[in-house]
């Protein structure tokens, strides 16, 4: 096969439908128009975000309505091509759009059943990933996959719940507050790795027990993706350690300028009564505090040494 009929077999055919395109096209076309009205109102939303997203619109048409869907009776493991990309790469593609985000800003208010207790039960670290892949690897060894061999509607909703439960993985594990708040940057980056594992089990029975191409395909993109998903839960520790520590400086040098004003009149000044001073020990730490010893000043480390 020649390389340029191996590129022309990425773009054709094609076997377009009203769901296959429609649906892409109303989210590529909704959330544009959602990024207008916020930078419209002086909300600053990310660029690259915008760009994260059409290109999964994009990528979302190739897979429902390209190759993928135009050549699975041809090439079966095309079936495994469409299960991963709808299991791992479009999720993440609309986790880093962030569209919960964007829709609570334009709203002013948050979204009640993000945050709901079925959210939290299967946004909770380590849930969805475990179950993404009990789900994906029942689906794919019973019935429903042999049916969706020859059905179009077993085979729309395959792909589905392929996406909602990638979707439920990486959501909350790349926003910032779909989590409990002791899932900090370095516990995502954990439940991240955790979830490469996990991704592999539907990939390795497939490929034991249904096709061995298929089977492959999936395995291949699940554990690809993963590498970008570790990365982008690495990155948004970094920034969060970064921040903490602006807000630590920024604290320290509120409390040096504080201790640097020249002091006011004294109370009696003004007619008020005067307190006499209580002696101190010599030797108190109190009276060498904040001359130097840094450490006495952090917040993260006062209370392990000040009596």
């Amino acid at each position: 096969m020649s390389e340029t009929s191996r590129v022309d077999a990425l773009f054709s055919p094609w076997a377009p439908s009203l769901v296959g395109l429609g649906i892409p096209a109303l989210a590529a076309i909704g959330y544009a128009a959602g990024a207008m009205v916020a930078r419209g109102r002086g909300i600053h939303w990310p660029a690259w975000r915008i760009v994260i997203w059409m290109a999964t619109c994009v990528l979302a048409a190739w897979t429902f309505a390209g190759p993928p869907q135009a050549l699975r009776a041809v090439n079966p493991w095309m079936d495994g091509v469409s299960i991963g990309i709808s299991a791992a790469l479009l999720p993440l593609g609309v986790a880093l759009g962030d569209p919960v985000k964007l829709i609570e800003l334009l709203r002013g208010r948050r979204i009640g059943w993000a945050r709901g207790r079925i959210a939290r039960f299967f946004m909770f670290p380590g849930v969805a990933s475990l179950l993404s892949a009990v789900v994906l690897t029942y689906a794919i060894t019973s019935e429903w996959y042999q049916a969706a061999l020859t059905q179009s509607l077993s085979w729309a909703l395959l792909l589905l719940t392929a996406f909602v439960t990638g979707l439920a993985v990486n959501l909350p594990l790349l926003s910032d507050d779909l989590m409990p708040e002791w899932a900090t940057p370095a516990v995502k980056t954990l439940v991240a790795f955790a979830d490469g594992l996990f991704d592999a089990i539907p990939g390795l029975v497939m490929m034991l027990l249904v096709n061995k191409y298929s089977g492959g395909a999936l395995l291949a993109i699940a554990e690809v993706v993963g590498i970008p998903m570790i990365a982008a839960t690495v990155v948004m520790w970094v920034r969060a350690d970064a921040e903490e520590q602006k807000q630590i400086d920024a604290e320290l040098d509120a409390r040096e300028a504080a201790a640097s004003r020249p002091a006011g009149p004294p109370a009696d000044a003004v007619g008020a009564p005067t307190r006499p001073e209580s002696p101190r020990p010599d030797g108190d730490p109190a009276d060498a505090e904040g001359e130097g010893l840094w450490w006495l000043d952090d917040p993260r480390f006062a209370d392990r040494f000040r009596k």
